[in-house]
């Protein structure tokens, strides 16, 4: 009934716990499949996140009849009930529709659809695959119940990290780690300076920085400086060309020629904010540095003056100018021409840490055993010590529901096991070979009646020993025949080149001879030894069937005799060896040895 119940049960693998935490789930009624058969919607579940809430809706249909293609025949369910979950990552839970986690399945359509929730804040990264235990009830072909575990992967991602300064991701791994980091901090009108301590020694300057390698597993401490900077005036040059200061009380002319020097200042206005400078007297050249004047907006005007104490200032002409970053930029007026510097200077200031951890992963496991070769029936058991989780594979593909610190081997393969500790680093062991090895045929021992001789020849290859009554026969390896003169049960115990053992069942002998026995039935046959063609049996008087053994025990032939004192009969092409003829007549038995010679 393997794969009645394959596909109806799938969903189920999805969960983690019967005590969960999880809000009810909502049924999507669309999910159905044409023809009739088990379906699930979705049948694959997105990703996790390592640190994110996860929510997911899984819906079931499940008709109560159905044809299984595996099975090839109608399967009538009438139940399935959840027993056990095991291999979810720690921090996940579910609930499903029935509290019970009974999902009892009628003709009405409405028990056909059930669903569950999975949910929770995975605290571990990496791929698991989740098992889960189940019982379904049958009621068709036949009234039984089906213990199946089944299996789903969910695939935890490493989840990113951040605060109000900066974002990163991810922001923990296993071993070393690879990380992506953005400044978060802008502006469209202030230049924006980050620079960055990304505790591996290394530091930038940029908003995106390149990728930072964190090769070994340890907590790094990232630090992240961003300092919105405003644009200031830093100097101003100017020199007057004009002479529209010349000609007032403070600066005379005589004959058009002026007398004395400008005593120059400006003024700086940012949008409706005016700064005056302070005058250079007595020189048409003006140059002052260190002046720190903001400028926050994207515009600026200068205004130059000759200032005089009894008459009006003079102008010496203006100039409206743009910010468009940091530097030395040349002016004029109708006055004059200079240059002015555009520097900057932090105006907020913002500084975030965070961290970045980087787990190691646990010691490859070491996989102990008592041998690496048992024969067949028998079986190995397979351990490691115990980590979080568990998970054992033959040839690379996982065994599903083996998450134990054992597990016990009863077919060849190359078992592994990979664990993982609690941040989610696995490891894995070396494979190791396990052999489980064939015995060999079960042998037959047989009496010779006309040689009294116990016979027995299991093979080429193999190895064997006599026992009477369970002891071993001292000198008995590998005798094909023996006459015996000990009443009691003989068998052989027959060993493979592998160390595998089987026994034949015993034979009782007795000193009364089988031809001498009343009871016996007495005959002849020839020719001796046979080669092909017809047997001649004689003696025998009533109906009776005769089989022919080969002497592991295997019947060649049967056939069938009328009750005459000569008849032949034909045998099959025969091997050369040797043979029992049995014949069997109104219960009294004999039995004659009889060679092949081909």
């Amino acid at each position: 009934m393997k794969h009645i119940v394959f596909f109806v049960l799938f969903l189920f693998i999805s969960v983690s716990s019967a005590f969960s935490q999880c809000a009810g789930c909502l049924i999507n009624t669309a999910c159905t499949a044409t023809p009739a058969a088990p379906a699930l919607c979705p049948d694959i579940l997105p990703d996790a996140t390592q640190g994110t809430a996860y929510d997911t809706d899984v819906t079931f249909f499940i008709p109560q009849q159905f044809y299984n293609e595996g099975a090839g025949i109608n399967v009538t369910l009438s139940q399935i009930t959840i027993t056990s979950v095991s291999g979810l990552p720690a921090g996940m839970s579910w609930t499903a529709s029935e509290s019970d986690n009974i999902f009892d399945i009628t003709s009405d359509p409405l028990t056909q659809r059930g669903c569950v929730k999975i949910c929770g804040t995975p605290v571990s990264i990496g791929s698991y695959t989740i098992a889960v235990n189940v019982i379904a009830t049958i009621t068709s072909p036949i009234n039984t119940t089906s213990p199946q575990t089944f299996t789903l992967p969910l695939l935890v991602l490493p989840g990113g990290g951040g605060n109000s300064g900066f974002s990163f991701e991810p922001s923990s791994g296993c071993d070393s780690l690879t990380v992506n980091f953005q400044g978060l901090i802008t502006s469209t009108t202030q230049p924006v300076q980050y620079t960055w301590d990304f505790g591996n020694g290394q530091t930038s300057s940029a908003q995106v920085p390149p990728s930072q390698v964190y090769a070994a597993a340890d907590t790094y401490f990232v630090s992240l400086q961003t300092d919105l900077l405003n644009y200031v005036l830093e100097s101003v040059s100017f020199n007057a060309t004009g002479t529209n200061w010349c000609g007032d009380v403070e600066e005379s002319s005589l004959f058009g020629v002026c007398l004395g020097s400008p005593d120059i200042y400006f003024e700086l206005t940012v949008g409706s904010a005016v700064q005056q400078s302070s005058t250079v007297d007595n020189n048409t050249s003006f140059s002052q540095s260190g002046l720190s004047y903001v400028i926050n907006e994207p515009s600026f005007s200068m205004s130059f003056f000759d200032e005089d104490l009894v008459s009006a200032n003079d102008a010496l002409g203006a100039t409206v100018l743009q910010v468009n970053g940091a530097g030395t930029f040349n002016f004029t007026t109708n006055q004059g021409y200079g240059s002015y510097t555009i520097g900057t200077q932090v105006g907020l200031s913002f500084t975030n840490v965070d961290t970045v951890i980087v787990f190691p992963s646990p010691v490859n496991p070491i996989i102990q055993f008592s041998d690496s070769l048992v024969c067949e029936g028998d079986s190995i058991l397979l351990s490691i010590d115990p980590a979080p989780f568990q998970q054992w594979y033959l040839e690379s593909a996982p065994l599903f529901g083996s998450n134990a610190n054992t597990y016990m081997v009863h077919s060849t393969g190359n078992y592994q096991v990979e664990i993982r500790n609690e941040a989610g680093c696995d490891a894995f062991s070396s494979p190791q070979l396990i052999t489980v090895a064939p015995n060999p045929n079960v042998p037959t021992v047989f009496l010779n009646p006309i040689t009294g001789e116990l016979f027995c020849n299991p093979g080429t290859g193999l190895n064997w020993e006599w026992y009477l009554d369970g002891e071993l026969m001292s000198g008995s390896s590998n005798l094909v025949s023996f006459t015996p003169s000990t009443p009691g049960n003989y068998s052989v115990e027959v060993v493979n080149s592998l160390g595998c053992s089987v026994t034949s069942p015993s034979l009782y002998f007795t000193n009364v001879g089988l031809n001498e026995a009343s009871n016996r039935l007495k005959f002849r046959i020839y020719p001796q030894p046979f080669q092909s063609g017809l047997l001649t049996i004689e003696g025998i008087t009533q109906t009776a069937t005769c089989t022919l053994l080969d002497a592991t025990g295997r019947i060649v032939a049967t056939r069938s005799l009328q009750a005459s004192p000569m008849q032949q009969i034909e045998l099959p092409v025969l091997a050369k060896g040797a043979y029992i003829l049995k014949v069997n007549a109104a219960g009294q038995e004999g039995s004659r040895l009889f060679m092949v010679a081909n």
